[in-house]
């Protein structure tokens, strides 16, 4: 809180109160509001003079970026040769992270679009319970995502909001940090970059906000396998020596959500 005298009767007497500095949040708010008024103020007078844009175009190319959701696993993994255990529980876990990505799309028609999708997500990877002597082991880790997707839009190519819905086939590859490997080796765990077939359905919006430019949200999930990593469906003892693996099984959920700039044009 801003200082305030005992006396309020000094201020009459020629004392000024004292002033009062912006914190950073305050700083960072105004250059926001400042910056966005700009952006308003260039691009007002633009729409006005074209309230009515030319229709989206066939080609499309966009760059977005957004989060990326994972989640976690368990996974009960059988061990062979332990004297001491014939089960342990094995899990796996992803932080949510950012994304990035880049699109290329062809409107076919007035309701048919495809395209093809790159995207990268920030996804660190945590295994629990491993082994006995690894009861935890973080990694670096991303995933690279690569789609072909078919959309289906309501709306021609004349309107200005288009939203449409997605499915799609692609691969995956769950990829650890070069680092990280080598300290899991380190440990007794070896790893290695996993591939994994995935299926996409989603949806979002395209608004045209001037001519062949647009801006795109959009949202889906990707389907895929548990990567293995290169362990094993089970862990074993040979020799004395305790060979992690995990039974990793089933399906898993990769939510994305993205918002994305978008240039259009007519000849590719």
């Amino acid at each position: 809180m801003p200082y305030a005298p005992d006396n309020c009767d000094s201020y009459s007497q020629g004392h000024r109160p004292p002033r009062i500095v912006p914190t950073d949040v305050e700083a960072t708010v105004s250059k926001i509001i400042v910056t966005v008024f700009i952006i308003l103020t260039v691009s007002l007078p633009a729409l006005a003079q074209n309230p009515y844009p030319e229709e989206h175009r066939r080609w499309e190319g966009s760059i977005f970026g957004g989060v990326s959701l994972l989640g976690g696993h368990q996974f009960t993994t059988e061990v062979s040769g332990s004297p001491t255990e014939a089960i342990r529980d094995v899990s796996i876990d992803y932080a949510s992270g950012y994304q990035t990505g880049l699109r290329l799309a062809e409107h076919i028609n007035d309701i048919w679009a495809t395209d093809v999708e790159y995207s990268f997500a920030n996804q660190p990877l945590r295994f629990h319970n491993l082994s006995p002597t690894v009861s935890s082991l973080a990694l670096s880790h991303g995933v690279h995502h690569f789609s072909y997707s078919v959309s289906g839009m309501p709306f021609g190519l004349n309107k200005r909001f288009r939203p449409y819905a997605k499915i799609g086939l692609g691969a995956s590859l769950y990829h650890i940090n070069q680092a990280s490997r080598d300290e899991a080796l380190a440990r007794g765990v070896e790893l290695r970059d996993s591939w994994k077939f995935t299926t996409n359905f989603g949806g979002g919006f395209k608004y045209l906000i001037l001519d062949h430019f647009a801006i795109t949200m959009d949202g889906r999930d990707n389907i895929s396998g548990i990567p293995s990593y290169g362990l094993p469906p089970k862990s074993q003892v040979v020799n004395g020596v305790y060979q992690p693996g995990f039974a990793g099984r089933g399906r898993q959920h990769n939510w994305q959500m993205s918002l994305g700039a978008s240039f259009q044009f007519d000849v590719f």
